[in-house]
């Protein structure tokens, strides 16, 4: 199967936060390709390509549902990044509420096939690759810098294997490095760390200023070879697993900047304001058991990525 390939066996996906980042993606892979997609956002405002939005607290509005239904989430709580530490308790309380409320839905409904987005976070800190190969257990201590975001999504993937053992649910669980590309949050603050830098990019002034650590490394990739992969999964039945989804390789913030300012067009100077912190500078992670599972198309480099991610930004900034 590619990414490209229209599936032919799933009559139904239930799109769990597809009003989001991740989720607008995944919707617009699935137009056309699957008989019936509903969505299920915070507020159940229409979201287009969708045959219907329901309500997360409205879950028994979602009509009947045939046998080949696959349920996908990829809803999280959504916090700026100026309120990480200060909201940690609330992360933690939002998305393991998430993940519980999934597993319900799919309990009742008797719905056998997830497709989950988790994270990186998830692996222990002292880790220096993220190996999707090797196992470890989810109650070792994740990366110090994202501790309750980290633990929800530990949760999510102890609350997936408890409802594989006990109600034989299958779930295909993807740990996601660094998403950027279109439809993330128009306020820089908001925003993931290459959405932001887009933003940046487009703002008055001749400098583009770098605050973090420019030599700190990170694996990014396209949110639409995401949403590609999930939907180039859909048709798989009865496999449990988890995989890293991830380019393999990293690059450093220093180059993050040069890309962005590059496909911004707007000949600003990079100005390096930031050091070294005490965070995590490295995150490295594995990519190939997903390649050695599924034939998957090649994902975008970033400089091609940031400029569709640059030209969705000035149209979405100038609206």
């Amino acid at each position: 199967m590619t990414a490209a390939a229209v599936s032919s066996r799933t009559e139904a996906v239930i799109l769990f936060g597809a009003g989001g980042f991740i989720g607008r993606h995944v919707v617009d892979a699935l137009v056309g390709s699957v008989p019936l997609v509903v969505g299920v956002t915070g507020t159940g405002r229409p979201v287009p390509g969708l045959d219907q939005v329901a309500r997360f607290d409205r879950l028994e509005d979602i009509p009947a549902l045939p046998v080949e239904t696959v349920v996908i989430n990829v809803a999280a709580f959504r916090y700026d990044a100026a309120k990480f530490q200060a909201e940690q308790s609330l992360i933690l309380e939002r998305n393991t509420a998430i993940a519980n409320s999934v597993y319900g839905f799919c309990a009742a409904r008797g719905i056998k096939e997830v497709r989950l987005a988790s994270s990186m976070a998830v692996y222990p800190a002292e880790w220096p690759v993220g190996d999707d190969d090797r196992p470890f257990d989810l109650n070792a201590w994740p990366h110090d810098g994202e501790a309750a975001y980290a633990w929800s999504k530990r949760w999510a993937e102890i609350v997936a294997e408890i409802h594989h053992r006990r109600l034989g649910i299958s779930t295909l669980t993807f740990r996601l490095t660094n998403p950027y590309g279109p439809y993330d949050a128009l306020d820089v603050k908001a925003a993931h760390v290459a959405p932001a830098f887009a933003i940046k990019a487009l703002l008055p002034g001749p400098e583009f200023e770098v605050a973090g650590n420019p030599d700190a490394e990170r694996d990014f990739v396209y949110a639409g070879d995401i949403a590609a992969v999930f939907k180039a999964t859909l048709d798989e039945r009865g496999r449990h697993d988890t995989m890293n989804l991830a380019q393999g390789h990293t690059v450093t913030i220093r180059r993050l900047a040069e890309a962005v300012v590059a496909a911004s067009a707007t000949g600003k100077t990079i100005r390096i304001a930031g050091a070294a912190s005490s965070g995590v500078s490295i995150r490295r992670a594995t990519g190939e058991k997903l390649r050695r599972s599924f034939d998957l198309a090649p994902f975008r480099g970033l400089d091609d990525g940031m400029r569709l991610t640059l030209d969705w930004y000035r149209d979405a900034l100038a609206r």
